[in-house]
């Protein structure tokens, strides 16, 4: 791929446009060739050191991983932005979707209404009929009193004029527009317009229409009825909830097919009736560069929404790439993300920038290592003094900058892990918060529809009928009713009605007859028969119902009685189809799996104490208990409503980033009500890796030496970690520091003895010092090897875990350890690890049966 410069450094294109915009590059760069710059004087201290080549090897391997770094750093802040904001046009449309598929329903049903069909037919500009105007209007408000997404509905004659409103401020006569004269002419189930109409005094609007017809014989047209949606009103509810608390700077729009703005979260920047020219993700508009998403409806019960509607999410450009600093989650995310194996979580580019920066490093440890120890044998053979001579101090120079690199780097690639898994958790709150906004809408829809058929008169006058002569034929015909509307909301599993004892008189399912005639005993049925307010219902508990199911699944129930002549003559139920609804719930807010053969997301529905009510894993069913920990179960018993949190969850030796939102209701639906156990919240688990095992022994902690005391002797110590512990020997018996040696094996061998390797021409063989001490192995995929050789010439190698100082001290400063020949070597204060423990030649010949005299080098006595 061709790559595009800037600032002295290649990028790849689709992130140059948007580089003057990402601080958190520059950031880096700035301080990555601000290093890089002393690279040069380092050449020539190389140079003086004997060590020219390898560090010129060694600038030339961090000038490529900045490349990559600084790359991969940009295209990931490219990506996680684009991300985020599809995310959020996605969840507006579908959220918008799944609303107005109830509208279709609604329409449906309220045109089949039986009061409201005959006072149609009437003459309502006849003031003969006002009284009958009234009960239209009344029974409009009786209807919209349930469902507040409603602004305005509207029966209209034949020839398009007004009969009947429920908003009267709007003084319209009539309306002969086209799409009037087509949804009358139509026999689809609704007719969907948006636009501006005179219908509602000339503003724009979004009405859902159908021919209202005589109930029987001819089905003749005798009007058409109008239901006018809030639709401004529902997407600033929409709006305020996918930018909450975040993307302040973002703007989300609706659109229609010409992309046209429809509806603006922020009118100031992107007003409605704007055209937004879409050539891809970024949109100039009034002067201002935008980076853009969007995105269509993904369909729900077979419907997509009015035809080319999309959401779009903008982000001004210079706020787009914005990342936020959290010192302590950033903490919390670097000590997650060095805990698990982040193999399913981070893409082989990001898994190998840390990889290769050790590399780096141990090559540049390696090199200074060497470079000491020759500095040493000079200056020991030369003046017979201590090694802190002038190279050495230009060694250590080469370090200490070799060190801030090694930071600047650490730095960064922290921010990258941090970043990606931050999206992470970000996105399962987000997830999370969409999941228990989809169900509290639709159980919204639920609440209202059981009070909605109460209205309907043929239920009513089907249960008044009970005990009379007329009960089979008005059961038979509340039977046809609850089949047509059971037809029109496809949600339900079951839809009834019964009489004040209880008993069942009609279903609309008619396989699901056997119910007729049972007598319910669930504590909702006492409930329901005792409502006397109309704006009232109930609902069960999330149990298993014998009227959900042929194995009585769990599901809810909602409730509510039917009134006659001012009197409860029964009740009307309706079971939702749980299993498959709450499922659809689910996988409408849950993400992608991370990549092919990734463990996939896992979402549920819990209630308030803990109980699964709903979930996409088979591990968890409905009515198990929840796969929370005990510390997520307390703050989820104490969730206020809309609460949302956020932790890490350990699953069968999974590590999940989970989200939880609780319950806060919608419009009118369980608003300002009591905290419940029945209250649910959306439990929504991404899988970031399993937890990797602790590394006992690592030597995290490294050794600094202590300062040199005057003393007639001295000694050069080379130290090394083993097993987590430092260990040293004296400079003397060291060659050098190799990376990774290809091995011989030795058959019969010690275990310890690893095998043999070629070095100088000679094959040396090989200790694992640490299976040798302590009876572990070390990493060989990282395991440096140094060379030793004996005042008889005999060499041996040693695989270690980690270079470290070379350093000079007083022979007084060695002190005797009890019980054994190691002699003692105390850190500085400042040092993390206290304690080193100075080997000498017999103790590394005697793992290989060699028998060696004392070291020459070896510490005088105290």
């Amino acid at each position: 791929m061709n790559k595009v410069w800037h600032k002295g450094l290649p990028f790849s294109p689709e992130v140059a446009p948007y580089l003057r915009r990402m601080t958190l590059v520059d950031e880096h760069r700035e301080a990555l060739l601000r290093l890089q710059g002393v690279w040069d004087s380092l050449a020539l201290l190389g140079q003086m050191s004997g060590t020219a080549t390898d560090i010129a090897q060694t600038r030339t391997a961090f000038q490529d991983l900045t490349t990559t770094l600084l790359d991969s750093l940009a295209r990931r802040l490219h990506a996680h932005a684009l991300a985020r904001m599809n995310g959020r046009a996605r969840v507006a449309i579908d959220i918008l979707v799944r609303n107005l598929f109830e509208r279709t329903a609604d329409v449906g049903f309220l045109a089949s209404d039986g009061p409201l069909c005959a006072h149609a037919g009437l003459d309502l500009a006849d003031p003969g009929h006002a009284a009958s105007r009234a009960a239209l209007q009344s029974r409009f408000a009786a209807y919209t009193a349930k469902y507040s997404v409603y602004d305005d509905v509207i029966v209209l004659s034949p020839q398009g004029e007004v009969l009947a409103r429920q908003d009267e401020s709007i003084g319209v006569a009539g309306c002969s527009e086209a799409w009037v004269a087509a949804a009358l002419a139509s026999d689809a189930p609704y007719v969907e317009h948006y636009g501006p109409t005179a219908l509602l005094g000339g503003r724009q609007g979004l009405i859902y229409a159908r021919a209202l017809r005589t109930p029987s014989g001819t089905k003749e047209v005798i009007g058409l009825l109008c239901l006018s949606f809030r639709l401004g009103d529902e997407m600033s509810a929409v709006f305020r909830q996918l930018l909450a608390g975040q993307d302040e700077h973002a703007v989300i729009c609706l659109l229609d097919a010409e992309h046209h703005v429809l509806q603006s979260s922020d009118a100031w920047q992107i007003p409605p009736g704007a055209r937004l020219q879409l050539k891809g993700e970024r949109v100039l508009f009034a002067g201002r560069d935008y980076l853009c998403a969007t995105a269509r409806a993904s369909g729900y019960e077979g419907y997509m929404g009015p035809p080319g509607w999309t959401a779009c999410v903008l982000t001004p450009l210079e706020w787009a790439f914005e990342a936020e600093d959290d010192l302590a989650l950033g903490e919390e995310l670097r000590r997650l993300g060095e805990a698990i194996d982040t193999r399913q979580l981070f893409d082989v580019e990001l898994q190998g920038i840390p990889l290769e920066a050790r590399r780096i490093q141990r090559n540049l440890s390696r090199t200074l290592w060497n470079g000491k120890l020759r500095s040493y044998a000079r200056t020991g053979a030369s003046t017979g003094q201590n090694g802190a001579g002038f190279a050495t101090t230009l060694l250590n120079e080469v370090q200490r900058t070799g060190g801030q690199l090694r930071q600047v780097f650490e730095q960064a690639i922290a921010k990258l892990q941090n970043s990606a898994l931050a999206a992470v958790f970000d996105g399962a709150l987000f997830q999370a918060r969409l999941a228990i906004d989809i169900m509290d809408r639709n159980l919204y829809e639920r609440a209202n529809d059981c009070r909605w058929w109460a209205l309907d008169v043929r239920l009513q006058r089907a249960l008044a009928a009970q005990g009379g002569p007329q009960a089979a034929a008005a059961a038979a015909e509340a039977q046809q009713v609850l089949q047509h509307i059971n037809g029109l909301y496809t949600v339900y599993s079951l839809l009834l009605v019964f009489d004040l004892q209880g008993r069942v008189v009609a279903v609309s399912d008619p396989a699901q007859a056997h119910h007729v005639g049972q007598r319910l005993e669930a504590p909702w049925v006492s409930a329901a028969l005792g409502l006397r307010d109309p704006e009232r219902h109930v609902v069960s508990r999330h149990e298993a119902s014998a009227l959900y199911g042929t194995a009585a699944q769990p599901t809810y129930v909602y409730a509510t009685s039917l009134q006659h002549g001012g009197q409860v003559v029964g009740g009307i139920a309706i079971v939702f189809d749980g299993e498959p609804q709450f499922a659809a719930m689910l996988k409408d807010a849950l993400p992608a799996a991370a990549g092919a053969g990734a463990q996939p997301p896992a979402g549920l529905f819990v209630t308030r104490d803990g109980r699964v009510v709903a979930g996409s894993d088979p591990r968890w069913p409905a009515g198990s208990p929840a796969p929370l920990s005990p510390a997520a179960l307390a703050s989820l018993s104490g969730m206020a409503a809309g609460q949302t949190l956020r932790c890490e969850l350990d699953l069968e030796g999974m590590v999940y980033a989970a989200g939880i939102a609780m319950s806060q209701g919608y419009r009118e639906y369980k608003r300002g009500q009591a905290a419940s156990a029945e209250d649910v919240a959306a439990v929504l688990l991404q899988p970031l890796g399993p937890r990797m095992p602790a590394q006992a022994g690592a030597a995290d902690a490294g050794f600094v030496p202590p300062p040199t005391q005057a003393g007639e002797h001295s000694l050069d110590i080379a130290a090394f970690s083993v097993a987590g512990e430092w260990l040293g020997l004296p400079a003397a018996l060291l060659v050098e520091a190799l990376e990774q040696p290809r091995l011989t094996a030795l058959p019969n061998a010690p275990r310890a003895l690893v095998g043999m390797l070629q070095h100088e021409g000679r094959m040396v063989p090989v200790l694992d010092l640490s299976l040798a001490l302590y009876g572990r192995a070390a990493d060989a995929r990282e395991a440096p090897v140094v060379i030793c050789r004996n005042e008889r010439g005999e060499s041996l190698a040693l695989r270690v875990e980690e270079l470290g100082p070379v350093f000079s001290i007083a022979a007084g400063q060695a002190l005797p350890s009890p019980g054994n020949r190691a002699r003692l070597v105390r850190g500085a204060d400042a040092s993390p690890h206290r304690m080193l423990t100075l080997l000498t030649a017999q103790d590394l010949w005697t793992h290989i049966g060699v028998a060696v005299e004392p070291d020459p080098v070896a510490l005088p006595a105290p």
